[in-house]
């Protein structure tokens, strides 16, 4: 309870107490990170199973419902457009973009051995309802809160900043890159390679339409492409 507390607390009021300006910034990001790349949720939060990850799960999303509020009413930022459901044009965006990435992303995890090709061996209306359930976990979780925060906080910053949108979308995928190099084992460079060039495509789509939902949906597509047809090595 005692880290809980203090970890909010410290997130809450970040811009409460400290100045509107970039190095400040970039520390409130490195609170927003530190705790989900560490674990630490899974210590608080205790599961009544070891097989559900139900603390990761509740702490993510208390910390991302605890981050946004704190970066768009005390920071006052504006990351484009943003919400829970695309328009009909940020699905067709995102999906051509997921469909353009997709064969490139797949060869280059095969290549350098992340993953291996094994499709779900479950009855169809089992798999359906995994891939359902992962698109819309991804969609709603994982890929909103990464998007808004490297696509819609650190390319927005660089594209506000520079007007270069190469510089902007390099710069949010390469940090989006090294932000999984803690994922299962460090440093898992090959987890790293992979996400830095899904970053890129999301950054495309960000870049192209101002707006978080349409990367969320090239994200949580590719993370149920993943897990319909890969498993991790």
């Amino acid at each position: 309870f005692e880290v809980l507390a203090v970890l909010t607390l410290l997130l809450a009021y970040w811009y409460v107490v400290s100045p509107r300006r970039w190095a400040y910034d970039v520390g409130f990001l490195i609170i927003v990170a530190a705790p989900i790349v560490q674990h630490v949720f899974a210590r608080i939060y205790v599961s009544p199973d070891p097989g559900l990850r139900i603390g990761d799960a509740l702490g993510h999303l208390m910390w991302i419902r605890l981050g946004i509020a704190a970066l768009f009413i005390e920071r006052g930022w504006y990351p484009g457009d943003f919400g829970f459901w695309p328009t009909a044009k940020e699905w067709m965006l995102g999906s051509l973009w997921f469909v353009i990435a997709v064969i490139p992303l797949c060869a280059l995890g095969l290549s350098i051995g992340m993953i291996r090709f094994a499709p779900l061996d479950r009855p169809w209306w089992q798999a359906a309802g995994i891939v359902m359930g992962t698109f819309f976990g991804a969609l709603w979780v994982v890929a909103l809160s990464e998007e808004l925060f490297f696509r819609g906080v650190i390319e927005k910053f660089f594209l506000n900043r520079w007007k270069s949108p190469v510089a902007a979308i390099a710069i949010s995928a390469v940090l989006y890159g090294c932000s999984h190099l803690w994922y299962r084992a460090f440093p898992n460079w090959r987890e790293a390679l992979v996400t830095a060039a899904l970053g890129v495509a999301c950054g495309i789509v960000y870049a192209r339409t101002d707006s978080v939902r349409a990367p969320m949906v090239t994200h949580a597509l590719a993370a149920v492409t993943v897990r319909a047809l890969f498993r991790y090595t």
